[in-house]
């Protein structure tokens, strides 16, 4: 999640975004840009649970 959230300086950033800076990287052509355009849908589901899962385990003061 954390690599899918920041960016390559560490800095807070979306997951949309993430994407289309690692795809603007590697370049139409690359295996990486497949894998992260056929991975998305299942990487965003992910990142939605874990951000839900973290929320459930802040306990307010």
């Amino acid at each position: 999640m954390c690599d899918l959230t920041t960016t390559p300086d560490g800095e807070p950033t979306s997951f949309q975004s993430r994407v289309e800076e690692i795809k603007q990287r590697y370049g139409p052509d690359d295996l990486v840009t497949a894998f992260i355009d056929a991975a998305a849908p299942d990487l965003s589901a992910a990142i939605d649970r874990t951000t839900a899962r973290l929320r459930e385990q802040v306990q307010p003061m």
